[in-house]
């Protein structure tokens, strides 16, 4: 049977019978008698060469004479006709009980809902309708920690991390980055002061709400800790400019004014510059050599050689250039605060600099936590426009797909298409209801969550293509055999349902498993995406057994009400005699020249394909394309970089992306912050425990790429100082030393990054004694030291509870996300040497997307395991077979290869939304191949072992390959719609879907039929070679025995008589007269096949019992009978 343009149903017809019927031949058919014989003749022919082996003897491989049009079609997948064909041809085998179980309930809910269909569509509608309500409501909330995978120390970093900050509650931190549009230096005064402006403004003009004491308030009225934090900058402008005019004016510069990078000395107090200034480019030349510069400038009396503005200003500093300068507005939660206040604070400042703030110097990036989580709900609101595409692309599909068939069929009417768009409905209304149910969880409304809908539309809407198109083979059948029974519409709705019901849960089952161990393998936000996926798919299948066989219910009450006005106007015309029976088109259901023309087309076309792939040679290409598509998929999957960063998650128009950027391009490399947690110190009056907190944080400075004690901030060292300059004795009796400056220090790109000073040790050891921890809150309020109250927590004011330290770290190399994933292991390791003793944890802000390096590999085998065992175990639940089973599992663990290798090449990194997108795909790559597999087994059931691999591949492929097809299309069609948002998860989901369906149809439709093809033309010449070879000894034997049995008395010995004559003896002894009537048995042969000769045995004209001894002998898979040993003939 051939399948029709919209359905999968039926066999291609081979040449023996190209006009393919589904109804009774009528008269036109007869009348086209002729031609087909002449058809046939050569079909008959065409079968009768291919059962005919190349080596002579006769194909045993059976080849049914039945026409396809005759043969009785199978279920989808596995269906009450396919049970009912296999208890046909296995009547011992019992069927998969399951299935069968399955099917009575299908059937019984059939009858069900057909009594109840009006009830079951309106109380879905009233669910769905509530549970969209809920859904618009639901603010959505995104977690950027969420990404991190499942047992990542990253999460108990962030933990600690926030404990420390916001133990309280939530805290407010705003970041920011100015940079110069013409993108040059900001080292230019008018540049600096306009920074200094934005500082001010900031600091005053923005208020944070607290609803405690009913007040607003600005940053530097709230701010208690880290207030300091932006006053190196105010600094280096002043001093910058006091610099820039002395030079101006041919004055020598003030000695007291050391503008050097990272650390500068403003009237004998030290700056650090490293967390201001970022994309440092250094002068390479000592002090002495920029102080003869600047002298050599302003005696110059060469007229010709003016002196610039520039030229002056960079002998000021060693830095030659800065690209980027960075403020930051830090706050601990007070008391009074509320979360959405401080969001709402944070966002005032984001939205002025984004869209008030114009200036014609600099451009001024914000970042802050709100804004980030804004911006992840930006990008997933960005989705939901574009689904009205999707949902208009899959209308399409279906209304035309439904269209063609019902014409095809003659079944075309209204209700159709309204059952064609339902099917696209259904996928939101699950959606809604199935994130309602997870909001009414407590679950939050995550933006990747906008994903789902399309996801389901794509996948899900493939079931109600099932439903559609058996519904019209059941009308089909009803109308072509009316009766009582099948004018019921609870009968055709349990028709339709104990056909594609196992089908439909079979592919809902692979989806919600799939889900399910990705919900467990990954990280929370993915565990987000793959739990609404499932419950989607769960909801998707009840209201599929509800609500849309309800509405088809409906429209099957209208139909049948159809075909009665139809048939009783049919039977008055009759009665009136006004009508032709055999002309009444209605009545009788003639095929249409459309109908016969396209079956003959599509008939021919699949034998073809099938006669094509059956080609020993083309399925041999085939496999062998199947392994290079293999080894470049294994080839891939090595070069599949591991990496997620915050890029991925915004739109593609967001600012986080400019400035994520910026911030690896001039941040990273130069300033790289560890912030290390010390959440037990001790007693650190014990000298040894102090000492070894101070090897702590020496070891830390101590690695590669570190910029040494210059850039890490470890409050003990001043406070110790601090204590010192209160003693009356100088310890050891040696002079207090100077602060410690790093009098020449001169970076560049190659320059030595400075590691600590045996003098910095020496000193911190021999002041350790001087540490009390009483001290500790006049140390915090003297103003110098004032910032380090945000380093430190007291217990009671006075005791020392914890606190952290950051050093920091620098490196070209660094910009690469594998190089911050070695560093950030570096750190840990240091930090697991103290940790027993001071309870130690290090915190980055990437820390969180860098564990992703290695947990990501072993996530992903450990999702495509889990879901391949579960694929494997539903396939064998349903399908009862290891044949079928073993196919399908190996075909998905084959797609799964090909998914990560091919986004490789395609340039799409390992990460979690990688990862999601792949679990989803493995959901819905089950089916194919479960299909094609499933029907070759069904169809070497039904024609038998021996049959021929092309009658069975195109029993297979011609009840699954329309199917596979209109479902590719529409899923390609549908995932395509993402592509208009600029987005790297909807480009994600777009590529491993696209490839998805690519290879399952690949697997389904070519891969799969050419090696069963290959596997039943091996398995049938081992077969033959086996069976010629029984034949030939068969032969031999009967040889032997002809030979024994014809040969006279005289042949033996008269002593041993039991054993005949050596062949030489033999051979002389024929040569001579014959000593009797009987003819050798050489010369009387019967045809054999192979062209094999066996003597036959002569009538003998008396029997004779052979004896025991001549039972024994066993002859030679020879011709000829040779024995052993030879015996000369005895005289």
């Amino acid at each position: 049977m051939a399948p029709s343009p919209a359905s999968g149903s039926g066999s291609p017809e081979p040449p023996a019978s190209p006009t393919i019927t589904d109804a009774p031949a009528s008269a036109a058919n007869n009348a086209n008698a002729n031609a087909s014989n002449s058809v046939s003749n050569v079909g008959a022919a065409r079968r009768n060469n291919f059962a005919t082996h190349k080596n002579g003897l006769p194909d045993r491989r059976r080849v049914s004479s039945r026409p396809f049009s005759e043969r009785r079609r199978t279920s989808v997948l596995v269906g009450q006709r396919s049970i009912d064909i296999m208890a046909e041809t296995r009547p011992m085998e019992k069927g998969p009980r399951f299935v069968t179980f399955i099917i009575k309930l299908y059937r019984r809910w059939g009858y069900f809902i057909a009594d109840h269909d009006w009830q079951a569509i309106l109380i879905c509608c009233l669910i769905s309708t509530l549970a969209l309500y809920k859904v618009i409501t639901t603010p959505q909330q995104n977690d950027i920690t969420g990404y991190s995978p499942y047992g990542a120390r990253a999460r108990d970093e962030n933990t600690r991390y926030q404990e420390f900050f916001s133990q309280d509650g939530l805290g407010t931190a705003v970041y920011l980055f100015a940079l110069a549009k013409d993108g040059g230096t900001m080292l230019r005064s008018e540049y600096l002061k306009e920074v200094v402006d934005i500082l001010d403004f900031t600091s005053d003009n923005f208020t944070l709400y607290n609803k405690g004491a009913d007040s607003h308030t600005p940053f530097s009225e709230f701010c208690l800790s880290f207030c300091q934090i932006n006053e190196p900058v105010r600094q280096f402008y002043n001093g910058f400019t006091v610099q820039s005019d002395l030079a101006k004016k041919g004055q020598p510069l003030n000695g007291r004014l050391d503008l050097k990078y990272p650390m500068s000395s403003l009237f004998g107090r030290q700056l650090s510059l490293q967390n201001n200034f970022y994309g440092i480019e250094l002068y390479n030349k000592t002090e002495n050599a920029i102080a003869d510069g600047i002298e050599e400038i302003l005696n110059s009396t060469d007229s010709h050689a003016p002196i610039t503005k520039e030229e002056l200003e960079e002998h000021v500093s060693n830095m030659k250039s800065v690209k980027m300068v960075v403020l930051q507005f830090r706050a601990e939660h007070q008391e009074g605060w509320e979360d959405k206040d401080i969001k709402q604070y944070e966002i005032d400042i984001v939205n002025y600099y984004k869209d008030v703030y114009k200036s014609k110097n600099l451009i001024v990036y914000t970042l802050a936590q709100t804004f980030i989580e804004e911006e992840m709900v930006r990008a997933g609101i960005s989705l939901v426009p574009y689904l009205s595409v999707g949902f208009l692309i899959m209308c399409a599909c279906a209304v035309i797909s439904v269209v063609v068939r019902a014409l095809y069929l003659h079944q075309h009417s209204l209700p159709k298409i309204i059952l064609a768009i339902a099917a696209c409905i259904l996928p939101f209304m699950s959606c809604a209801t199935a994130l309602a149910l997870m909001f009414l969880c407590g679950i939050r409304f995550a933006s990747i969550l906008c994903v789902i809908p399309f996801l389901v539309l794509a996948i899900g809407v493939d079931s109600s293509y099932l439903m559609i198109h058996e519904w019209q083979r059941v009308i089909q059948q009803c109308r072509e055999q009316p009766n009582r029974r099948n004018s019921i519409i609870g009968y055709r709705i349990a028709e339709v349902l104990s056909e594609v019901g196992p089908a439909i849960l079979i592919s809902a089952l692979t989806n919600i498993l799939a889900d399910a161990v990705g919900s467990f393998t990954s990280s929370p936000e993915i565990t987000l995406l793959c739990v609404g996926n499932l419950t989607s798919m769960f909801i998707a299948f009840l209201y599929q057994m509800t609500c849309y066989t309800g509405l088809m219910s409906l429209i099957g009450r209208y139909e049948i009400k159809v075909e009665r006005e139809e048939r009783n106007k049919a039977e008055y015309s009759l009665r009136d005699k006004k009508v032709n029976i055999a002309r009444h088109n209605t009545l009788t259901r003639q095929h249409s020249k459309f109908h016969d023309e396209t079956k003959e087309a599509i008939g021919k076309s699949m034998w073809a394909y099938v006669s094509f792939i059956g080609n020993k040679i083309v399925a041999s290409i085939i496999i062998v394309i199947y392994f290079v598509y293999l080894i470049c998929s294994i080839w891939g999957i090595t070069q599949i970089n591991i990496n997620l960063s915050t890029q991925k998650l915004f739109a593609a128009d967001s600012p986080l992306l400019e400035l994520d950027k910026l911030r690896v391009e001039y941040q990273v490399p130069h300033f790289t912050m560890a912030t290390v947690f010390v959440n037990n110190p001790g007693d650190l009056t014990n000298v040894s425990r102090l000492r070894e907190l101070n090897h702590f944080v020496e070891d830390m400075e101590g690695l590669a790429g570190s910029w040494g004690p210059v850039g890490t901030k470890y409050f003990v060292r001043d406070f110790l100082q601090f204590q010192n300059s209160f003693e009356d004795f100088e310890p050891d009796e040696e002079p207090p030393e100077e602060p410690i400056v790093e009098e020449d220090i001169h970076f560049n790109e190659n320059s030595t990054i400075p590691t600590p000073t045996e003098e910095l040790v020496t000193n911190e050891n021999k002041l350790a004694n001087l540490y009390r921890d009483e001290d500790l809150p006049t140390f915090v309020a003297w103003p110098e030291y004032s910032f380090w109250n945000g380093f430190l927590r007291l217990e009671n004011v006075t005791k020392l509870e914890k606190f952290f330290f950051t050093t920091a770290y620098h490196g070209k190399n660094l910009s690469v996300w594998t190089e911050r994933g070695k560093l950030l292991n570096r750190w840990r390791d240091t930090v697991d040497q103290y940790s027993p003793m001071f309870d130690a944890s290090v915190f980055h802000e990437d820390s969180i997307f860098l564990d992703l390096i290695e947990n990501m590999p072993t996530d992903t085998w450990q999702s495509i395991l889990g879901a391949l065992i579960c694929m494997g175990v539903v396939c064998y639940v349903f399908l009862n077979s290891m044949f079928a089973v073993t196919i399908a599992t190996a075909a998905v663990l084959s797609i799964c290869i090909g998914i990560l290798g091919m986004i490789s090449w395609w340039g799409i990194d390992l990460d979690p939304i990688s990862m999601a997108a792949m679990i989803i795909c493995i959901g819905s790559s089950c089916d194919l191949p479960a299909h094609t597999s499933f029907h070759y087994y069904l169809a070497t059931v039904r024609e038998g072992p021996n049959s021929s691999p092309v009658v069975k591949l195109a029993n297979c492929l011609s009840t699954i390959a329309f199917p596979a097809i209109q479902a590719a299309i529409s899923m390609i069609l549908c995932v395509c719609s993402l592509l208009f948002v600029h987005l790297y998860m909807s480009t994600v989901f777009v590529k491993t879907m696209v490839l998805c369906v690519v290879l399952c149809n690949l697997h389904a439709l070519v891969f799969i039929p050419a090696f069963l093809v290959m596997w039943d033309y091996l398995r049938s010449g081992v077969t033959d070679a086996f069976t010629k070879k029984s034949r030939i000894s068969a032969a031999a034997a009967a040889t032997a025995a002809t030979t024994i049995d014809t040969a006279s008395p005289d042949d033996y010995d008269s002593e041993i008589g039991a054993l005949p004559r050596s062949p030489l003896a033999s051979v002389s002894h024929s040569m001579a007269p014959p000593r009797s009537p009987h003819k050798s048995p050489i010369t009387e042969t019967k045809s054999l096949p192979a062209g094999l000769t066996v003597a036959s045995s002569p009538p003998r004209s008396r029997s004779r019992t052979p004896s025991p001894i001549r039972e024994e002998v066993e002859p030679s898979e020879s011709n000829s009978i040779d024995t052993t040993p030879d015996r000369p003939p005895i005289t």
